[in-house]
């Protein structure tokens, strides 16, 4: 090749870089706060920070970035807008620096964070509907475990106890049958230890989040086990040592004939890949999703029954419509079934209404762009941090009305209240492609929970107290423990 072509080439490339960067640079840039020096706008981080940055979003618009400490974080709040990033598979990634300690191979393999995460949802969906996720055998199981649940309220009739201690062992059993195909009794110490684990990390991670924003001080405190830090990276490490035993005991006693839970659907998978360099079936991907399973599956659930039981006792209206629903389809002798929910459509309502009222996970699991893209009109860059804002969504006047604040089931009724009218904007379990697997089993755990509960007790709040309904955010958004009084239903 002549010089002059080399030239003609080194000339071409140069004037290419320029149109493109021209091009970048044309898009309109990302609107936000200017924030302070090294914190940013992390101030406005407080108790609610959904809150915050829903007001936010009406001086910039639905789509603004935000400094929050060292990182930018692009938000998104309106529905349409989260509903086209989500369909986007640039939008898919997870940041790989989020608080839940994935081990290095994970990491490594892009299984939780790149798009890898598409091979194992489409495996993880398919070895859930062959274990009866959602059919009969899924309700058999909830049944049983609902029913150990009542004997446990029932020795509690007449005196004030706080129901979030018994409902976690419950939903927590629910998820070890799933993934590991065995519940442990209410009063084993590993049953107590696995409760007090996914408790204590619901709250911590609240309590730690702002870390994200400082990568230098979180990996600091993490190397150092300091403070909240400490506590969390210690009890990931006993809930994976818990995983790792079970998968273990597994392997040992595997039988491809007979596949027994998920870990067992999971191994075979492995085996079946062989030593594909590029698979990302491994033992330590497994353990990560196993801790996954219960960290989400277990705590979500327990946080929207527990909710339930304080806006019954809070809203007696509403409890009194939903035990009439009970009376009139299920009655008093009949175990509830998910299909029972198809004409009861005001429990339905009150069930959709909490989910919107509360917003269960407020802010959305921080997305992580995988390439360049736009938004909007807007360039967004690859390796992005995206937050969507669960909460501005639920709370949108413009998609509920003037009273969206309130707790109204009527809102997901039919003007003859005989039909559950749910949009497409109502989203408890996020919106896209990376929405929460877990939604069918979610949705008929907490129907038959609500429902079994409330046709055998009547729960109110102790005498001369009211009912606190100011939530805390941790990965969801919790209640406050509280007592309440149960009374059993003639």
């Amino acid at each position: 090749m002549d010089q002059i072509s080399l030239i003609f080439i080194a000339v071409f490339l140069v004037l290419v870089s320029l149109w493109l960067a021209l091009n970048r640079n044309s898009k309109k840039r990302l609107p936000g706060p200017m924030g302070w020096p090294i914190i940013g706008s992390l101030p406005i981080m407080t108790k609610k920070p959904y809150v915050e940055l829903t007001e936010l979003s009406k001086k910039y618009g639905p789509v603004y970035k935000l400094r929050l400490g060292s990182i930018d974080i692009v938000v998104l709040t309106e529905y349409e807008t989260i509903k086209e990033a989500f369909s986007k598979d640039a939008f898919m990634g997870r940041p790989p620096d989020l608080p839940f300690e994935l081990s290095k191979e994970t990491l490594k393999t892009e299984a939780f964070n790149g798009m890898p995460w598409k091979e194992q949802r489409r495996f993880s969906l398919h070895m859930l509907r062959d274990l009866g996720f959602g059919k009969t055998r899924l309700e058999e199981h909830l049944k049983e475990e609902i029913l150990e649940l009542l004997e446990q309220m029932s020795e509690n009739v007449g005196k004030p106890v706080k129901l979030s201690y018994l409902l976690a062992p419950s939903m927590s059993n629910n998820i070890a049958s799933l993934v590991f195909g065995k519940r442990l009794k209410y009063d084993d110490p590993v049953r107590q230890n696995l409760d007090r684990q996914i408790r204590e990390l619901g709250r911590l991670a609240g309590a730690v989040s702002w870390q994200l924003f400082f990568p230098w001080i979180r990996a600091f405190m993490s190397k150092f086990n300091i403070g909240d830090n400490g506590k969390m990276v210690r009890l990931f490490g006993e809930m994976k040592d818990f995983c790792r035993k079970q998968i273990d005991q597994h392997e040992a006693t595997l039988d491809p004939n007979n596949i027994r839970d998920f870990v067992d659907g999971y191994l075979l998978e492995m085996k079946k890949k062989g030593n594909d360099p590029k698979t990302t079936f491994r033992k330590e991907v497994l353990t990560d999703l196993s801790r996954a399973f219960f960290g989400a599956g277990s705590d979500t659930v327990r946080v929207t029954v527990d909710w339930m039981m304080l806006i019954s006792s809070a809203y007696p209206e509403v409890q009194k419509k939903i035990h009439a629903e009970i009376d009139e389809v299920i009655g008093h002798e009949r175990f509830p079934t998910w299909q029972d929910r198809l004409n009861m459509p005001y429990t339905d309502a009150a069930l959709a209404e909490l989910m919107r009222w509360k917003t269960i996970v407020p802010l959305n699991i921080m997305r992580y762009t995988l390439e360049d893209t736009e938004l909007n009109g807007y360039f967004i860059p690859k390796h992005s941090r995206v937050l969507a804002v669960i909460w501005a969504v639920d709370h949108d006047k413009k998609l509920w009305g003037e009273d969206v604040h309130e707790y109204k089931p009527e809102r997901f009724l039919s003007e003859d209240g005989k039909k559950v009218v749910k949009p497409e904007y109502a989203i408890p379990f996020s919106v896209g492609k990376r929405s929460c697997p877990g939604k069918s089993f979610a949705e008929v755990e907490v129907f038959l929970y609500i429902t079994a509960i409330l046709q055998k007790f009547q729960i109110s709040a102790p005498p001369g107290k009211d009912i606190d309904l100011e939530g805390k955010l941790g990965i969801s958004l919790q209640p406050k423990r509280q007592e309440l009084y149960l009374k059993r239903r003639q």
